[in-house]
């Protein structure tokens, strides 16, 4: 049986200095894939992106710079003193910056925990299935 943790959090996507968009980020998390993070991103009720990342890569980044390449996080004190997290998203010709409070992201991976405890991802990988799913070009 597949456990999952969803939850919708309020985001915002940094334009510089000052300017900020709201966006909802749509984080899933799943027994069977238990390595793995997905967040769709939504703005304005439309999904305006889709990606997938390392769990590990949000718990490290609750406390130090996480993640090289593609995606990378970091925690960080705004301005009113409230402990937010950064997620970078980079591809080949964008780089994109999002703010998600500390708190509420530490909420919903502690429910990823109860699912799969950080560092025995590997006893709920079941290998036979996704090289199946590889094989039959459907990753």
């Amino acid at each position: 049986m597949v456990s999952t943790a969803k939850r919708t959090l309020e985001m915002q996507l940094l334009l510089g200095p000052e300017g900020t968009v709201p966006v909802a980020g749509r984080f899933s998390y799943r027994s069977d894939r238990p390595f793995e993070v997905e967040v769709v991103f939504i703005s304005r009720g439309r999904t305006v992106a889709t990606w997938l990342f390392a769990r590990e890569l949000l718990l490290n980044g609750l406390r130090d710079e996480a993640g090289e390449g593609d995606v990378r996080v970091w925690p960080f004190r705004g301005l009113n003193g409230r402990r937010r997290v950064h997620i970078e998203l980079s591809t080949d010709e964008n780089v994109c910056e999002l703010s998600v409070r500390a708190t509420e992201l530490t909420a919903w991976l502690e429910q990823t925990a109860a699912i799969v405890p950080p560092g025995h991802e590997d006893r709920y990988l079941d290998m036979d299935i996704h090289l199946a799913r590889l094989f039959a070009g459907k990753c």
